[in-house]
């Protein structure tokens, strides 16, 4: 049987998870571009496969009707907003995800997203390296007030990091585990709450009908307020976020996530109050040998209940 690879970072710190599925028989087929993939160069790499371990190309509706052998989807990662989940349930395809395999990595980088943002580490490298020697003021996150948008696994590792600065946390979810809200001393919210009291808001949901920050979500802010997200880009209006930058209703920004992979916005590169990550919060070694060997077993697993 054959898998294809999309994903260039799989099995890229620990060899392992190839070669297990070599030692259970598959032919392995990897991305050839060392990038995302388009639309038809999946449907050609597709055409005689049986599995395919899935990074954050887009599995449309086109590409799965065309994907005549493809029995399984293992998604390297824990979000499917890039996959037409009806289109499979019509082909019969199985689909699986690597839950809590990138928890620690990306809540890491939440956290270091917002200090490099409040000290403006970033900015002072760029002006330290042209020659210039100013000291801008920053913002403390120690006994700040920080909302998070999203209390799942991820969520809840930011804020056991950020009782580290003795925060004070705000959180807003559909469902809450009880237990850890107790234990960490966070207060439920509603969004309004968030926004009016935050110092800091990090973004740790899915994609949405519709953007969750918007023109009237920034104008309840707290002027001053630092914005990050390692969620999905489409969660924040783009245009509502440019305006409250461009206004000063925003100290700064860390995104690790974009509105068009790997393209970003030239408003955004030529703001000085935006920190840019290429989508890499889950790209620690730790991460990347987790989401591979779950990604693999998923397949594996597959096929030994066929």
């Amino acid at each position: 049987m054959k898998v294809l690879i999309t994903s260039n970072s799989f099995g890229s710190c620990d060899k392992g998870p190839l070669e297990l599925l070599e030692k259970e028989g598959f032919e392995i087929i990897r991305n050839p571009y060392g990038r995302l993939l388009e639309e038809d160069e999946l449907i050609e790499l597709l055409e005689d496969v049986d599995a395919v371990i899935l990074g954050t190309d887009p599995l449309s509706e086109r590409v799965i009707r065309n994907a005549k052998k493809l029995k399984i989807v293992s998604r390297y990662g824990v979000g499917i907003d890039n996959v037409d989940r009806e289109a499979l349930e019509r082909a019969g395809i199985k689909l699986t995800t690597t839950p809590n395999a990138n928890t620690d990595s990306v809540a890491d980088h939440a956290v270091g997203l917002m200090l490099s943002v409040a000290h403006n580490i970033t900015k002072n490298d760029r002006l330290v390296r042209k020659g210039v020697w100013k000291k801008g003021t920053g913002k403390d996150l120690y006994k700040s007030t920080v909302g998070i948008i999203g209390l799942g696994a991820i969520g809840r590792a930011v804020a056991q990091r950020l009782k580290g600065f003795d925060c004070n946390i705000l959180a807003y979810d559909v469902v809450y585990d009880e237990d850890f809200v107790s234990e960490y001393g966070i207060k439920k919210a509603e969004l309004e709450e968030i926004y009016r009291e935050a110092d800091f808001i990090t973004l740790h949901i899915p994609a949405l009908d519709k953007p969750i920050l918007d023109d009237e979500a920034f104008e309840t802010m707290k002027d001053g307020v630092i914005i990050i997200n390692t969620a999905r880009a489409e969660v924040i209006d783009r245009d509502a976020l440019l305006r409250a930058l461009k206004n000063k209703k925003i100290y700064g920004v860390g995104l690790d996530v974009h509105y068009n992979e790997p393209n970003i916005d030239r408003e955004f590169l030529e703001c000085d109050d935006v920190i840019l990550t290429p989508h890499c919060a889950a790209s620690a070694e730790s991460a990347i040998n987790n989401m591979s060997y779950l990604a693999a077993k998923n397949v594996i697993d597959f096929f030994k209940t066929m």
